[in-house]
C-alpha cells in the first residue's frame, strides 16, 4: 500500500511552510511512491473541513509558536482524526524558545488518534524583527532535517515489522499550560495606499479583519501580522518596537534545531 503524507500546515506568514517543506521532501527521498497531501490549515475552511487519516498514513503537524504555546486559533487541529496514525509533530519558533507548544500539540493529537512518533523544534525568521532567526532554516538546518528524517523512517519501518506497535516519543513542556493573555500590537491601515482589494480581510486566518470598513477587531486578532505581509500595496504596517527591542537583545544567539524520537 502505497504511504500517503497529509501536511497540515498553520504558516501566516510563510516561515512555518518553508520549514515543513524541507522536512517532507526530506521524508519523500526515501521512497518515490510516496505522496504529500497538503493541508493549509492557515485557512479557516481548510481547518473547519479536517480530514480523517489512516493507520497508513503519515501526519506532519507543523505550527508556529507564539509566545512559548500554540497559536490561539480556535479549532486549530481540532478536526484532524486518526486511527493509531503515525504523526510527526514541528513547532517553528523565532529563535527565543517554543517552551510549551510541542507538549501541548502531541497531548491534543494523541486524544484524536495519532501515535506522536517525532517530533522537531526549529528555528524560523522572527515575524517581529529581520535579525532574530534570519535566513532559517539554513543550510546546516536543512541538514539536520535530513537526518531527523532519516532518523524517523529507520524507527518507524523497525517498529512496524518488528511489533507493529508503534511508540510515541517524549517532549518537553508543560500540556495544559495557563494561556497567556494576547497584546494588543498596534497596527495601521494607510488608506492613500490602499486599494480596496481586501486580500487582507480574505487573507485573515481568523477573520478578525471587516471586508466591508477593513478594521481589525482586537478582540480576534492573534498578532500573526499575515495582513501585512499579504498587502500587495503595503498599506498595512503595525508597531512591534517593544517586542523587537527585547529580541534583540536577548535572542540573537542562533539556537540549534532540536528532535525528538
Amino acid at each position: 500500500m502505497k504511504t500517503t503524507i497529509y501536511k497540515a500546515v498553520f504558516s501566516p506568514t510563510g516561515g512555518t511552510a518553508r520549514a515543513a517543506l524541507f522536512l517532507s521532501d526530506a521524508l519523500t527521498c526515501a521512497d518515490p511512491e510516496i505522496t504529500v497531501k497538503e493541508l493549509d490549515f492557515t485557512q479557516s475552511a481548510v481547518r473547519a473541513a479536517g480530514c480523517q487519516l489512516s493507520s497508513e498514513d503519515i501526519l506532519i503537524a507543523a505550527t508556529p509558536v507564539y509566545g512559548g504555546q500554540l497559536p490561539p486559533v480556535e479549532g486549530l487541529f481540532d478536526h484532524l482524526k486518526g486511527n493509531q496514525t503515525p504523526c510527526i509533530l514541528m513547532a517553528a519558533y523565532g529563535n527565543r524558545h517554543y517552551d510549551d507548544c510541542l507538549a501541548q500539540l502531541k497531548e491534543k493529537l494523541s486524544r484524536q488518534g495519532f501515535v506522536c512518533m517525532a517530533a522537531i523544534a526549529c528555528v524560523i525568521p522572527h515575524i517581529f524583527s529581520d535579525k532574530v532567526g534570519a535566513n532559517r532554516p539554513d543550510a546546516a538546518d536543512q541538514v539536520m532535517i535530513a537526518e531527523f528524517a532519516a532518523s524517523f523512517w529507520e524507527k518507524y519501518r523497525s517498529e512496524k515489522a518488528v511489533s507493529g506497535v508503534l511508540k510515541e516519543a517524549s517532549v518537553p513542556g508543560n500540556p495544559s499550560p495557563e494561556q497567556k493573555p494576547r497584546k494588543n500590537m498596534p497596527k495601521f491601515l494607510n488608506s492613500d495606499r490602499c486599494v480596496n482589494c481586501k486580500l487582507c480581510a480574505i487573507s485573515c486566518p481568523v477573520g478578525a479583519i471587516n471586508p466591508e470598513t477593513l478594521a481589525i477587531n482586537p478582540d480576534l486578532c492573534i498578532n500573526c501580522m499575515r495582513c501585512s505581509r499579504v498587502c500587495p500595496a503595503n498599506a498595512r504596517s503595525f508597531n512591534a518596537d517593544a517586542a523587537k527591542n527585547m529580541l534583540e537583545s536577548k535572542c540573537l544567539t542562533p539556537r540549534a534545531i532540536e528532535w525528538f524520537l
